[in-house]
């Protein structure tokens, strides 16, 4: 046996006639926006899933093998959420460019997995989606809130906001009980054709996803949507029947030696059980040949600082390894596979070592990582790029809406044209960074990887620019590990640093610099409102590191970007009250929507000291409090004794554009160009060092 330090999670595994060269799986997590609307996988979907294979994923999925509409109203632009890769497996442009894409895999060794996902379109001659209230309802969806022809948005405060649940947020759960027995078998024969499909087009296993209440055969198993008293209700022998008989037609469909996989959710609360879960293990051995287990909610799937810990990055590990033992213990005829938050291979590793699970399902890993399963073979975890678990990569927000998107991996999107745009160096270059946050760091990085003499300056007693602040809340451990990482690379490409080191023009014009890339970031703007030069009003952005002590127990947060509620949140876990006012008409506006926003709603739900009105406008500041006026005009006063700002910063380009003389080669990056998030700060860093 070869002696690697990641051998359980690089040991080869069996499952029917298929054989996954280690136990790293790449799930169905296709980057919103990596492609346009085509119905079948472009070059850049291809090159992206290759990657991915190349990277050293043992099987590569693939879903959306349909062309339903998706139940977003309203204009495109206003509705990202809705622009998934919907390929239409029935076109034969479509078949050609799959066939592609999973030879592309093969080439590299890597299984394809076809995902079977959540589509009640089956169920119905036509192919439309089950209206609200099963097949009897009225017409679609109406429109969302805010969207042409729907309600306006009511401001959330405190009050309206303190009791709502995940669940409400759910638009794709229907009433089961309407479905007949003719539909469910209507549906079985559908799923059992798409796997033949799938099979014929060459793909090496067939998926069933199942889990979360997204799809009727995951409403079927769960005691929260199923109130059926017939043979499809009840028991957990009963409610799994439908999802019993589709795998059993799918069976037949693909034959006897291509694996099954079901996607399934490992509990839900307030719904089925982890023993529950093992009650289906043994109704379905034989018959799956993987059962994957998830979260029982679809956002905790993505878990993110807010929902997870540095002690415990994978949060459902221990449930899923119940169920692997039990598995185990039974002599069940099928593996396990588990997935939500397995960035770090130490834990990966140790989860298959320790029989927590037999596969290990990663899906931002493969994004943010270009050279994730590299590393894993070589054994150095430390050069894994710690994923920010911002799922921006899903859908992000703001300008960046409609590009695909990793905060750290400034790649992704480029994929299909990087070597295109790159173009070696012809010499080697003396450069100077001035500024030693991320986008400093990251044209450091990369101009030393290029072969480049790379001097940094940073006027400070430590890098990491506006990521310092990541070394206070405890929901920012994601963040830290990601500016601690970038930190450590400085010394591993040889990047010379000069901390306390303010550099000047004609220091830089001295010393002879070739190349001058200026980071030297943003400042907060203090808004024209009456009092806020008042002694008591402090910017938020320098709440960290010793500052925060000193403020009172009452404080007024104006603005409530992520900026606000975060520094709001980490102020209430020292033990004082925060008020958050946003005149927007709801809080962190610019965070990701998709399986971010909900897990910080409910984060906040359960702070006690943290309190806030939106739609609001603040009037006036004083020493004693904020006057401010609701979205209806009506005045109101909160009572504080320290006022935070937080309302968006403006680039320090004047400090830039100071050095724009010193060196044959001048570039602006990341903050004092155009302030941004730390994907923009990394974009800038890596593009323009990539032309050195």
């Amino acid at each position: 046996m070869p002696n690697r330090k990641y051998e359980a999670l690089l040991s080869p595994l069996k499952v029917r006639n298929v054989i996954y060269k280690n136990r790293m799986l790449s799930t169905a997590s296709t980057p919103h926006f990596l492609q346009g609307k085509e119905p079948y996988p472009t070059e850049k979907v291809i090159t992206h899933f290759a990657n991915r294979a190349k990277n050293g994923a043992a099987a590569v999925s693939i879903n959306h093998f349909h062309t339903d509409n998706m139940p977003f109203p309203g204009r495109s632009i206003d509705n990202p959420p809705g622009h998934f890769n919907l390929f239409d497996i029935n076109d034969y442009t479509c078949q050609n460019y799959l066939c592609q894409l999973i030879d592309s895999m093969h080439f590299y060794g890597a299984k394809a997995n076809g995902y079977i996902m959540a589509d009640p379109g089956w169920m119905y001659k036509d192919g439309k989606m089950p209206p609200p209230g099963g097949p009897d309802g009225p017409g679609g969806p109406p429109p969302m809130p805010g969207m042409p022809g729907g309600p306006e948005i009511e401001p959330q405060c405190t009050e309206n906001d303190r009791e709502r649940s995940a669940e409400d947020d759910n638009m794709f759960h229907t009433d089961v009980s309407a479905f007949t027995k003719e539909q469910l078998q209507n549906y079985v024969n559908n799923v059992a054709q798409e796997a033949s499909d799938l099979k014929r087009l060459g793909f090496d296993i067939i998926s069933l996803h199942a889990c979360y209440r997204h799809s009727p055969h995951a409403m079927f198993a769960s005691p929260i949507t199923n109130n059926r008293t017939d043979e499809y209700g009840g028991s957990v022998e009963n409610r799994n029947r439908l999802l019993i008989e589709m795998f059993t037609a799918m069976r037949k469909a693909v034959g006897p030696g291509t694996p099954l996989e079901i996607i399934y959710s490992v509990s839900e609360p307030g719904g089925y059980t982890v023993e529950d879960t093992i009650e289906f293990a043994k109704i379905a051995d034989g018959l799956i040949d993987i059962l994957h287990l998830r979260s029982g909610e679809m956002d905790p799937q993505h878990p993110l600082g807010f929902t997870s810990s540095e002690d415990s990055p994978a949060p459902y590990l221990e449930e899923m390894a119940k169920v692997t033992k039990a598995v185990h213990e039974l002599g069940l005829n099928m593996v396990v596979a588990a997935s939500a938050g397995f960035q770090n291979p130490d834990i990966a590793n140790a989860a298959v070592a320790e029989g927590k699970a037999d596969l290990i399902g990663m899906a931002r890993s493969w994004i943010n990582n270009p050279e994730y399963g590299k590393c894993v073979y070589e054994g150095r975890g430390e050069d894994i790029t710690p994923c920010i678990r911002c799922n921006k990569c899903h859908v992000p927000n703001g300008k960046n809406m409609w590009r695909s998107f990793c905060s750290v991996n400034p790649k992704l999107g480029l994929e299909d044209k990087l070597e295109r745009m790159i173009e070696p160096p012809k010499d080697v270059k003396k450069v100077a960074v001035i500024g030693g946050g991320p986008a400093g760091m990251e044209y450091a990085r990369i101009a030393a990887q290029r072969g480049h003499k790379v001097t940094l300056f940073e006027a400070s007693d430590k890098l990491g620019g506006q990521l310092k602040h990541a070394d206070y809340p405890k929901f920012k451990w994601p963040l830290k590990q990601f500016k601690d990482f970038m930190i450590r690379q400085m010394d591993k490409e040889g990047v010379k640093v000069r901390l306390n080191t303010k550099a000047t023009p004609e220091m830089i014009t001295a010393e002879g610099f070739d190349v001058c890339a200026v980071g030297v970031g943003s400042s907060p703007i203090k808004p024209p409102i009456p009092g806020a030069d008042g002694a008591n009003v402090h910017f938020a952005v320098d709440m960290y590191g010793g500052p925060e002590n000193d403020l009172s127990d009452s404080i007024v947060m104006i603005g409530g970007s992520d900026v606000g509620v975060e520094t709001a949140l980490y102020l209430c876990e020292m033990g004082k009250k925060v008020h958050v006012l946003e005149m927007l008409p709801e809080l962190i506006m610019d965070a990701p929507h998709a399986h971010y926003k909900n897990m910080v709603h409910n984060y906040w739900r359960k702070e006690p000291n943290f309190t806030f009105n939106c739609g609001a406008t603040v009037t006036s500041i004083d020493e004693g409090g904020v006057n401010w006026t609701d979205h209806k005009g009506n005045e109101h006063r909160t009572e504080c004794k320290d006022v935070l700002l937080a309302i968006g910063s403006k680039p320090n380009t004047d400090a830039a554009y100071a050095f724009a003389n010193c060196a044959n080669i001048y570039h602006v990056l990341g903050d004092c160009d155009a302030p941004g998030a730390v994907a923009q700060a990394m974009k800038s860093g890596f593009g323009l060092a990539s032309t050195l």
